[in-house]
């Protein structure tokens, strides 16, 4: 019998569920929002997989407009942590969110007015803003995010090396997978941030309802001990990752036969 950490898929693939990452695991770590690109390979081996597997889908804080020129049409995309998504080749937005849709636009400009553009970074029913280039934006941009979250009710988190502005409804990774996961026998996430730590409870619920859950944790210097201590499998950054859906392809055969 394989020990391969995903070996569950290799008996019943057409009910099998991988969700994975953006940043950080299928591509590596970029200076600047922009620069997050699929390592080489990577959609062909989305497209590969997405042929095997019951289903395969991006889950991730990026917007789906940034997302969707970098992954195969054939795999679903979870846009800000399932405010949106693309299904089937069709883009959809959660209807609740719209609302907030002119409210982050104006936080948005308030944001590039106090910090600059160069560190904001708008995605239409959300906004982030980084101090990865300058440590010391960190507690000034950690007050306003306080003050606009009072102000206004919107959601403000905590991010790797950024702060979020989201509208204020409940949607994380987690509730994404689980409601993608209704169907499958077998569900996998491959993640690399603290923002991925809801997806590992999402598996959690899963796993209590009776299916097969794998989680799989990428790490490098900046992935959280608590998201390493939750997972089932590890790997070393978005190279190991690569590697896995590698070896995954190899595993399974495709769903069409």
């Amino acid at each position: 019998m394989s020990t391969h950490p995903l070996a569950v898929f290799s008996t019943a693939p057409g009910r099998g569920g991988l969700f994975l990452d953006f940043d950080g695991t299928l591509s590596d770590i970029a200076s600047t929002p922009e620069g997050a690109v699929p390592r080489p390979g990577v959609p062909d081996l989305l497209c590969e997989l997405q042929r095997r597997l019951g289903r395969v889908a991006i889950v991730s804080g990026r917007p789906v407009a940034y997302l969707a020129p970098h992954i195969p049409e054939s795999v679903d995309i979870v846009g800000l942590y399932g405010l949106e998504w693309r299904s089937g080749g069709k883009y959809r937005t959660l209807r609740e969110a719209e609302e907030w849709r002119p409210l982050i636009l104006e936080l948005t400009d308030e944001a590039v007015v106090r910090f600059g553009d160069s560190v904001v970074e708008p995605k239409g029913l959300s906004l982030t803003i980084h101090y990865r280039s300058d440590p010391e934006l960190r507690a000034p941009m950690q007050a306003w995010i306080t003050d606009v979250a009072e102000r206004t009710g919107a959601d403000g988190r905590p991010a790797k090396y950024s702060f979020e502005v989201h509208p204020p409804i409940r949607r994380d990774k987690g509730t994404a997978v689980v409601e993608r996961a209704f169907d499958l026998d077998a569900v996998a996430f491959v993640g690399d941030d603290l923002g991925d730590l809801p997806a590992f409870d999402g598996l959690d619920l899963l796993a209590a309802r009776g299916m097969v859950t794998v989680r799989v944790a990428v790490a490098s210097d900046e992935a959280p001990p608590i998201l390493l201590n939750r997972a089932d499998h590890v790997v070393e950054g978005p190279a190991g990752a690569q590697a896995l859906l590698e070896e995954l392809v190899g595993l399974v055969v495709p769903v069409s036969g």
